[in-house]
Protein backbone atom coordinates (compact mmCIF):
# COMPACT_ATOMS: atom_id res chain seq x y z
CA UNK A 1 0.00 0.00 0.00
CA UNK A 2 2.99 2.33 -0.39
CA UNK A 3 1.41 4.17 -3.31
CA UNK A 4 -1.68 4.76 -1.16
CA UNK A 5 0.56 6.16 1.56
CA UNK A 6 2.39 8.39 -0.92
CA UNK A 7 -0.95 9.58 -2.30
CA UNK A 8 -2.34 10.31 1.16
CA UNK A 9 0.76 12.30 2.14
CA UNK A 10 0.95 14.19 -1.15
CA UNK A 11 -2.74 15.10 -0.90
CA UNK A 12 -1.86 17.10 2.22
CA UNK A 13 1.62 18.43 1.38
CA UNK A 14 4.43 18.03 -1.13
CA UNK A 15 6.17 14.66 -0.90
CA UNK A 16 9.78 14.15 -1.95
CA UNK A 17 11.23 10.66 -2.10
CA UNK A 18 13.70 8.62 -4.15
CA UNK A 19 12.30 8.28 -7.67
CA UNK A 20 13.76 6.77 -10.81
CA UNK A 21 14.26 9.14 -13.67
CA UNK A 22 16.54 8.83 -16.70
CA UNK A 23 18.16 5.68 -15.28
CA UNK A 24 19.05 7.27 -11.94
CA UNK A 25 17.48 7.34 -8.50
CA UNK A 26 17.25 10.78 -7.01
CA UNK A 27 14.96 12.68 -4.66
CA UNK A 28 12.05 14.19 -6.51
CA UNK A 29 8.48 15.29 -6.10
CA UNK A 30 6.14 12.29 -5.99
CA UNK A 31 3.34 12.08 -8.52
CA UNK A 32 1.18 9.11 -9.46
CA UNK A 33 3.33 8.69 -12.58
CA UNK A 34 6.60 8.70 -10.62
CA UNK A 35 8.50 5.46 -10.15
CA UNK A 36 9.37 5.40 -6.44
CA UNK A 37 12.60 3.58 -5.59
CA UNK A 38 13.00 3.27 -1.84
CA UNK A 39 15.13 0.14 -2.21
CA UNK A 40 18.15 2.07 -3.48
CA UNK A 41 20.44 2.85 -0.54
CA UNK A 42 22.45 5.60 -2.21
CA UNK A 43 20.61 8.14 -4.32
CA UNK A 44 22.48 10.44 -6.70
CA UNK A 45 21.78 13.39 -4.41
CA UNK A 46 20.76 13.45 -0.79
CA UNK A 47 17.37 14.20 0.69
CA UNK A 48 19.11 17.22 2.23
CA UNK A 49 18.80 18.89 -1.17
CA UNK A 50 15.12 19.45 -0.38
CA UNK A 51 16.29 21.97 2.23
CA UNK A 52 18.82 23.69 -0.05
CA UNK A 53 17.30 24.93 -3.31
CA UNK A 54 19.71 25.35 -6.21
CA UNK A 55 18.70 28.99 -6.60
CA UNK A 56 16.93 31.35 -4.26
CA UNK A 57 16.29 35.10 -4.18
CA UNK A 58 17.78 36.39 -0.97
CA UNK A 59 16.96 40.06 -1.42
CA UNK A 60 15.63 42.57 -3.89
CA UNK A 61 16.50 46.23 -4.14
CA UNK A 62 14.50 49.28 -5.01
CA UNK A 63 16.44 52.35 -6.09
CA UNK A 64 14.92 55.85 -6.01
CA UNK A 65 17.47 58.53 -6.71
CA UNK A 66 20.25 58.03 -4.19
CA UNK A 67 18.07 55.96 -1.87
CA UNK A 68 18.28 52.16 -1.90
CA UNK A 69 15.66 50.05 -0.15
CA UNK A 70 16.31 46.37 0.56
CA UNK A 71 13.22 44.23 0.06
CA UNK A 72 13.08 41.06 2.14
CA UNK A 73 12.38 38.04 -0.08
CA UNK A 74 11.61 35.57 2.72
CA UNK A 75 8.18 34.02 2.48
CA UNK A 76 6.68 31.28 4.65
CA UNK A 77 7.35 27.82 3.24
CA UNK A 78 4.58 25.34 2.58
CA UNK A 79 4.82 22.10 4.59
CA UNK A 80 6.54 19.20 2.84
CA UNK A 81 7.68 15.66 3.61
CA UNK A 82 10.99 14.03 2.69
CA UNK A 83 10.41 10.25 2.73
CA UNK A 84 13.00 7.48 2.67
CA UNK A 85 15.91 9.37 4.24
CA UNK A 86 18.58 6.90 5.35
CA UNK A 87 20.25 7.01 8.77
CA UNK A 88 23.46 8.60 7.48
CA UNK A 89 21.58 11.51 5.91
CA UNK A 90 19.27 11.82 8.91
CA UNK A 91 22.30 12.16 11.19
CA UNK A 92 23.67 14.93 9.00
CA UNK A 93 20.67 17.14 9.79
CA UNK A 94 21.96 17.50 13.35
CA UNK A 95 25.25 18.83 11.95
CA UNK A 96 23.48 21.19 9.55
CA UNK A 97 21.22 22.43 12.35
CA UNK A 98 24.23 23.20 14.56
CA UNK A 99 25.71 25.29 11.74
CA UNK A 100 22.67 27.00 10.23
CA UNK A 101 20.48 27.38 13.32
CA UNK A 102 23.20 28.76 15.59
CA UNK A 103 23.69 32.52 15.88
CA UNK A 104 23.50 34.11 13.42
CA UNK A 105 20.57 31.92 12.33
CA UNK A 106 20.16 31.28 8.61
CA UNK A 107 16.48 32.15 8.49
CA UNK A 108 16.04 30.71 4.99
CA UNK A 109 17.24 27.29 6.18
CA UNK A 110 15.25 27.68 9.41
CA UNK A 111 11.98 28.24 7.52
CA UNK A 112 12.54 25.17 5.33
CA UNK A 113 13.56 23.05 8.34
CA UNK A 114 10.42 24.08 10.22
CA UNK A 115 8.24 23.29 7.18
CA UNK A 116 9.88 19.93 6.41
CA UNK A 117 9.04 16.60 8.01
CA UNK A 118 11.70 13.91 7.70
CA UNK A 119 10.55 10.31 7.36
CA UNK A 120 13.52 7.99 7.65
CA UNK A 121 13.84 4.45 6.37
CA UNK A 122 16.04 1.94 8.16
CA UNK A 123 18.66 0.04 6.21
CA UNK A 124 17.95 -3.67 6.56
CA UNK A 125 21.12 -4.66 4.70
CA UNK A 126 23.70 -1.84 4.63
CA UNK A 127 26.31 -2.13 1.91
CA UNK A 128 29.94 -2.89 2.73
CA UNK A 129 30.85 0.61 1.57
CA UNK A 130 28.44 2.31 4.00
CA UNK A 131 30.06 4.29 6.80
CA UNK A 132 27.30 4.45 9.42
CA UNK A 133 29.07 2.06 11.79
CA UNK A 134 32.32 4.03 11.52
CA UNK A 135 30.56 7.19 12.69
CA UNK A 136 28.40 5.51 15.34
CA UNK A 137 25.19 5.83 13.33
CA UNK A 138 22.61 3.11 13.91
CA UNK A 139 21.32 2.20 10.43
CA UNK A 140 18.45 0.26 12.00
CA UNK A 141 17.19 3.20 14.13
CA UNK A 142 17.55 6.12 11.73
CA UNK A 143 15.77 8.87 13.72
CA UNK A 144 14.00 11.72 11.95
CA UNK A 145 10.47 12.89 12.66
CA UNK A 146 9.14 9.44 11.73
CA UNK A 147 11.18 6.24 11.50
CA UNK A 148 10.12 3.43 9.17
CA UNK A 149 11.24 -0.15 8.78
CA UNK A 150 10.28 -2.60 6.06
CA UNK A 151 10.08 -6.30 6.76
CA UNK A 152 8.71 -8.45 3.98
CA UNK A 153 5.61 -6.70 2.70
CA UNK A 154 5.05 -4.67 5.88
CA UNK A 155 6.04 -1.07 6.54
CA UNK A 156 6.46 -0.24 10.22
CA UNK A 157 5.99 3.44 11.14
CA UNK A 158 6.90 5.18 14.39
CA UNK A 159 6.44 8.88 15.16
CA UNK A 160 9.35 10.39 17.06
CA UNK A 161 8.53 14.12 17.14
CA UNK A 162 5.54 16.45 17.15
CA UNK A 163 5.89 16.91 13.39
CA UNK A 164 5.97 13.14 13.03
CA UNK A 165 2.83 12.77 15.12
CA UNK A 166 1.07 15.44 13.05
CA UNK A 167 1.95 13.59 9.83
CA UNK A 168 0.86 10.28 11.35
CA UNK A 169 -2.48 11.81 12.27
CA UNK A 170 -3.01 12.86 8.63
CA UNK A 171 -2.50 9.32 7.28
CA UNK A 172 -3.59 7.21 10.26
CA UNK A 173 -6.46 5.59 8.34
CA UNK A 174 -3.90 3.61 6.32
CA UNK A 175 -2.31 2.01 9.38
CA UNK A 176 -3.19 -0.83 11.67
CA UNK A 177 -2.04 -0.73 15.26
CA UNK A 178 1.02 -2.80 16.05
CA UNK A 179 2.94 -3.65 19.16
CA UNK A 180 5.89 -1.55 20.24
CA UNK A 181 9.16 -3.45 20.01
Amino acid sequence: KLNELYGAISAKEDLFLPVQKAGQTNYGLWTEEAVADIDTLKTVKSGKDCFFPQTENLAAFQVKGKSITVIDQRTPKDPFVVFGVRACDAASFGILDRVFLAEPVDTYYQMRREAGTIVTLACNEPEETCFCHTFGIDAVNPGGDVSCWISGETLYWKSLTEKGSALTEKVKDLFTEGEEA
